[in-house]
């Protein structure tokens, strides 16, 4: 019983670093933060930091994990797991998929930033990540072939095409500040409607 509630205890003191950690990855970005700063901002000393993780490189693993399971938590809920039309599937795959990206700052630094390459983990989480969206985007498009609403031959290159397309995407809003959420979903018909039927009248 006092063993139960001392691992309780220690897996609640790891939640809160990585969720401190989060804020000043967020902050300083992977490169230029120290345990220092985590130690700091969680109130701790540096060496009770260490009890938990090794290194700032396991903190930071621990992070983007957390963010990429919060965004397949949500995509499950609100896209994988509900019995919509697949058009508006879609829609809310792209809006729900943008949305998270751009406020989880480490999961999107760890699949974009070439500098991370190097550790072992984030070229597992790149690669988990581009086969999980590539897979959830092929169900949508065969659900819609099914139904008759999609005319796709080759399901598994269409999902490979949409998510380059999404992936320039992603790339415009992180770096234009203009570009925000509210523009994305007043915009996101209009470019839906150029994805499914062209620009041909």
């Amino acid at each position: 019983m006092i063993k139960e509630h001392i691992l309780k205890k220690q897996k609640a003191i790891k939640y809160k670093i990585v969720g401190i950690a989060s804020d000043v990855f967020s902050k300083f970005g992977f490169k230029k933060a120290t345990m220092e700063d985590i130690a700091k901002a969680a109130g701790m000393g540096k060496s009770s930091i260490y009890y938990y993780f090794k290194s700032k490189e396991e903190i930071f693993e621990a992070v983007v994990k957390k963010e990429a399971a919060t965004l397949s938590v949500e995509l499950e809920k609100k896209v994988i797991n509900v019995h919509d039309d697949p058009k508006e599937k879609i829609r809310n795959y792209v809006f729900i998929r943008m949305k998270y990206l751009k406020e989880m700052v480490n999961f999107y630094e760890a699949l974009k930033n070439d500098y991370l390459a190097n550790l072992a983990f984030t070229e597992r989480i790149r690669k988990k990540y581009d086969r999980e969206e590539q897979d959830t985007i092929k169900n949508i498009l065969e659900e819609g072939v099914n139904q008759g609403i999609f005319k796709v031959n080759n399901t598994k290159f269409a999902a490979m095409a949409l998510v380059t397309f999404l992936k320039g995407l992603e790339k415009t809003m992180i770096i234009d500040e203009e570009m925000d959420m509210d523009g994305l979903e007043k915009n996101l018909d209009d470019i839906l409607h150029i994805l499914f039927y062209g620009m041909i009248k």
